[in-house]
């Protein structure tokens, strides 16, 4: 009984070993980054809303291929216009990843706090020099 406890316990061990030093070389994934462009919009309040309120707005996009991913997002704010694009990450091509062809639509959350009383124009980027416009209509807070 005795035997058969140590032969399991030193077979563990030596799995154990071997299935840790197997993998002495490790891949690195290199990806390019291209902008996505946004196709929807989502979460944009039709009414206007009070100054200081704090909306959770979506936007959609589709990346290229199955092996896109979310990488980044730029945007540039004045006092009523936000300008949002986003940036998906790709496999270089010499990586020989397997993607799909088809992507779904992933979500993009965002954080908008109204300060500013007027209308607030969203432009989120579709390609050069064409964009998706929303806005956001914030009024003054009731008193």
């Amino acid at each position: 009984m005795i035997q058969k406890i140590v032969k399991a316990k030193l077979l563990a061990a030596a799995l154990f070993l071997g299935a840790f030093t197997a993998c002495t070389e490790t891949s690195q994934l290199e990806e390019i980054e291209l902008p996505v462009p946004i196709e929807e919009t989502a979460g944009f309040p039709r009414v206007p809303v009070n100054q200081d309120t704090t909306l959770t707005l979506r936007v959609l996009y589709r990346p290229d291929n199955g092996c896109g991913r979310f990488s980044r997002a730029d945007s540039t704010a004045a006092p009523l216009q936000t300008h949002l694009r986003l940036f998906a990450a790709y496999p270089v091509e010499d990586q020989q990843a397997v993607c799909t062809d088809i992507s779904k639509l992933v979500t993009f959350t965002f954080r908008f706090k109204a300060t500013t009383v007027g209308v607030h124009k969203f432009r989120f980027w579709q390609a050069d020099n064409t964009y998706l416009v929303d806005s956001v209509v914030v009024q003054e807070r009731k008193k």
